[in-house]
């Protein structure tokens, strides 16, 4: 039975969040968004609209945007998916930890994985494909330690498909199914049978995914899109094998400096690890870790903040596990007289990581949501402050949905050349191209084949005739040429829009044009 005290504290940490729900939708959350409008409509990833993510975000996309059509379902299904996460924690916690392992790993991730804690109140982090992966990941890892001690095959084979659709949200992923493998070695002497049912469940959907593709003619495009640019994407970042050995060596200790759940995290694996002789189960959340950090890496060295966010539930597994064990000891070992030196370390742990996180950060943004949704905020100045000065404004991006509405007619086609996909979104227009953001052409990924590059923008876009064409100035600089300053210096690209549109006044940020009258 759960204490009232942990009931109320988890509650309290859930409403915390709940201001979120009127935050707008993250440039990454926009491109999920306008996919799954497309499968709304008959269309198939990466045949009808690239990307590189793997499928299982964008048909989820396409689930909640049916559900609900509005900003608010990405951090509503960010909330959901966050109680979720704690409670099947709660329940692995409960099942292979000490007494108090589960109630406190669930609080400490509902507390330290709350993404108000970073930049722009957290936008870029609500809903990302780590936040499903680590919901999956840790319901795999509670169903096979509920199924440790029995002979059923069905928490083996459920555990696999909870594998698998992580994978299918990043193959990455694919390291938490050799996680979920050791773990199940070391809470029992799995059978071969055993590891014969978890290859089958985990087999289960990125083989109904592949036949999806398969029936709709796309298989070429989504090896493409999540194979092969990911491991162009990713291998930018990384000189050579000694590169990817210092950056997984490196990034944990430099997460800790920032990021408290990493502090404690860490803290608790070395507390977990000195205690593992008399219990090997206390390798679990060591072996999910590791094998969080290794996702991590595969992703490349960029640090993107939503990349760490599929190791949360692990560090808080270790966290509260760690905490429990200490108290233990102390409470074993010195009796009375250990009250406190317990009360005294926690009250340094909290310390800690309160130097750590920035709590002033996480209060500032949930205040300032909370005042919008009680109206004393309009709403064009609440979405002016979610701006990186990059390659997301909220602003503009609302802004510019609410331009292509008014200067085309439902049935057109439009183009955006950037990274501002929730214009689309904003505007319920389709993109011109299945290009409908820039960077895979600027970096010419598969440039020379047909329907890609340069070539295969342009094929798109003299084929569909966009009613309005927009260029961001504004986006992939330093890294690489901004997405206006590419198009106008591509001559094949300046060319067609100078021959068939004409230039127009738009929102800031965006050179705009609009297509010639009596084009056909």
């Amino acid at each position: 039975m759960i204490r009232p005290f942990v009931l109320a504290s988890a509650a309290l940490l859930i409403v915390l969040r709940l201001p979120s729900l009127v935050q707008p939708m993250g440039a990454d959350q926009a491109l999920y968004a306008y996919v799954g409008d497309r499968i709304g409509t008959g269309g198939l990833p990466y045949r009808d609209a690239w990307d590189q993510k793997p499928p299982a975000i964008h048909f989820l996309y396409a689930g909640l945007r049916t559900l609900w059509h509005a900003d608010a379902i990405v951090p509503a299904a960010d909330l959901a998916a966050a109680a979720a996460t704690a409670w099947f924690l709660y329940l692995l916690g409960s099942k292979i930890g000490t007494r108090g392992t589960g109630a406190a790993s669930a609080l400490l991730f509902l507390l330290y994985s709350n993404p108000a804690f970073t930049r722009l109140g957290g936008v870029r982090l609500r809903s990302q494909c780590e936040t499903f992966i680590a919901l999956a990941v840790t319901a795999a890892l509670a169903t096979l330690a509920h199924g440790a001690k029995r002979r059923a095959a069905w928490p083996i084979v459920t555990a696999g498909i909870l594998f698998g659709v992580a994978f299918a949200f990043k193959y990455n992923a694919a390291a938490f199914a050799g996680a979920g493998v050791v773990s199940l070695w070391l809470l029992k002497r799995p059978a071969f049978l055993d590891l014969v049912y978890l290859a089958l469940g985990f087999c289960v959907v990125p083989s109904l995914l592949l036949l999806v593709f398969a029936l709709g003619g796309a298989v070429r495009p989504l090896i493409d899109a999540t194979l092969l640019y990911n491991l162009q994407y990713s291998g930018e970042t990384y000189a050579g094998a000694a590169d990817v050995i210092r950056y997984l060596t490196a990034f944990p200790i430099e997460r800790a400096r920032v990021d408290a759940m990493w502090t404690l995290g860490g803290a608790g694996c070395l507390l977990l690890l000195a205690g593992a002789l008399s219990d090997r189960a206390r390798l679990v959340p060591l072996v999910w870790v590791a094998a969080a950090c290794v996702s991590i890496a595969i992703n490349g060295s960029r640090s993107l903040p939503q990349y760490f966010v599929q190791a949360n539930p692990a560090l808080a597994l270790a966290a509260g596990w760690g905490g429990a064990m200490a108290w233990d000891w102390l409470k074993s070992g010195f009796g009375r007289s250990a009250r406190m030196p317990a009360i005294a370390a926690a009250v340094l742990a909290a310390y800690a990581t309160v130097r750590v996180n920035q709590f002033d950060k996480l209060a500032d943004y949930t205040i300032f949501d909370a005042r919008h949704a009680m109206g004393s905020i309009d709403r064009g100045t609440y979405l002016a402050r979610y701006d990186d000065d990059r390659k997301y404004s909220a602003a503009a991006g609302t802004a510019l949905g609410d331009y292509l509405r008014a200067h085309s007619a439902p049935v057109d086609r439009v183009y955006v050349f950037g990274f501002t996909c929730s214009a689309y979104v904003a505007s319920d227009r389709a993109s011109a191209s299945r290009f409908f953001w820039s960077r895979p052409v600027i970096v010419g990924f598969n440039a020379g084949r047909p329907g890609y590059g340069v070539e295969g923008l342009l094929s798109d876009l003299h084929l569909n005739r966009p009613a309005v064409v927009a260029l961001q100035q504004r986006d992939w600089a330093p890294d690489g040429p901004d997405s206006a300053a590419f198009f106008m210096s591509t001559p094949a690209l300046a060319g067609w829009l100078q021959a068939y549109y004409l230039p127009a006044s738009g929102p800031e940020g965006f050179d705009v044009w609009l297509r010639r009258s009596g084009t056909p």
